[in-house]
């Protein structure tokens, strides 16, 4: 986890600063279309020929021209629900593995109850919430029986309603990518912050050198007789896992 930046107040400040702007291609087509609109005139002494090449090679510069790419940080350029930019580094907050935790459960028979009750307590406890899943994890939870598919496409509220989390609590990274890349992320970039998850991201920490120091950053999830418990957490009121 990084030090605090007291210039900063929120998450999103502090991207922007990491952020490469795109170069505008404006200029570029403009100057070619013109010098292509000057040529035509001078070739043909035709000044409103010239002006009809500058207009006709500058529409069709802009239209086969690649899109610029999001410059944006991929914390905030994938953050379906938007809430990410507004996090304020000087507010504790947990940040859970979704996929991994909702794979204990599993592993233990109890489905999303582990993950519901860490979130709860959590969250009573004052901790910001911000709960990453695979972009699985839909698939995931239909196959294991979580909730049956009714038509349409699936739906944000599907995740809220099982895991009893809130919409500006949920980011589920897009496909092709592993939520692991943007919890490590997160992580480095709230001061004040700790993951819940039983993966200790070891192809990440040549990358992140505060991932070596396990116990500072992670909390890991574990079931002794009828409680559910955080190593290196103590919780107000024991979480007792109903039979």
């Amino acid at each position: 986890m990084a030090k605090s930046e007291p210039e900063f107040e929120t998450l999103g400040e502090k991207l922007t600063t990491l952020e490469t702007p795109q170069r505008s291609k404006t200029p570029l087509i403009l100057a070619l279309s013109l010098a292509i609109g000057l040529l035509s005139a001078f070739i043909f002494g035709n000044p409103m020929l010239g002006f009809g090449a500058f207009v006709f090679c500058a529409a069709v510069l802009f239209a086969i021209a690649p899109k610029g790419h999001d410059h944006r940080h991929l914390l905030t350029r994938f953050d379906q629900q938007g809430f990410m930019s507004g996090l304020k580094l000087s507010q504790k907050t947990v940040v859970f593995d979704g996929s991994n935790i909702y794979h204990f459960g599993l592993d233990h028979e109890i489905g999303a109850m582990p993950l519901g009750a860490l979130v709860s307590a959590l969250r009573s406890e004052g901790y910001r919430i911000v709960c990453f899943f695979d972009a699985n994890i839909y698939f995931t939870l239909l196959k294991n029986g979580a909730f049956k598919k009714a038509k349409g496409r699936f739906s944000i509220r599907i995740i809220e309603h099982i895991f009893e989390l809130k919409a500006n609590e949920i980011y589920i990274v897009p496909k092709g990518e592993q939520a692991d890349s943007f919890i490590v992320e997160t992580l480095f970039h709230l001061p004040i912050s700790f993951a819940v998850t039983n993966d200790r991201y070891r192809d990440y920490e040549a990358k992140y050198s505060f991932l070596a120091s396990d116990n500072q950053w992670r909390k890991g999830v574990r079931v002794q007789g009828r409680q559910l418990k955080l190593y290196q957490h103590k919780f107000k009121n024991p979480l007792i896992m109903v039979e």
